[in-house]
């Protein structure tokens, strides 16, 4: 299994489709072994201690996520989690946008051939390029 590596933004991708053409987007990609589906790769990554962190910062800002937000977002039974709200969610993808901050968050999961590719990135709007 491979660590995380940055790749380009799927072509036809929720997160290649979202926003205007001048946006900044970036995706990262890891394979892990064995099959993993979105529903899972969704609660892990937000329970995660990874996540932990942004966690208690949205908590102090009144816009917390419980572990439980999450596994109802990973089921398709919430329609946002903290700040992001669902935009769009496929068997294999989910995007999530953040009006206030003008973000969008995206996870995929992919077959591999030893496993699984879990795909995530980001989307920023109304970048203006400075140089």
């Amino acid at each position: 299994m491979s660590g995380i590596r940055a790749i380009a933004v799927p072509e036809g991708s929720l997160l290649a489709r979202f926003g205007g053409p001048g946006d900044y987007r970036d995706a990262f990609a890891r394979e892990v072994a064995g099959d993993v589906s979105l529903e899972q790769f969704i609660e892990r990554f937000y329970c995660s201690l990874a996540f932990r962190p942004e966690r208690v910062v949205l908590g102090l800002m009144g816009r917390g996520a419980s572990n439980a937000d999450a596994r109802k977002l990973a089921r398709g039974e919430a329609g946002a989690i903290a700040v992001w709200q669902v935009v769009e969610r496929s068997g294999t993808e989910i995007l999530l946008h953040s009006p206030d901050t003008g973000t969008a968050s995206w996870l995929a999961v992919t077959p591999a051939p030893s496993g699984t590719t879990l795909l995530f990135g980001s989307w920023v709007g109304n970048v203006v390029n400075s140089g």
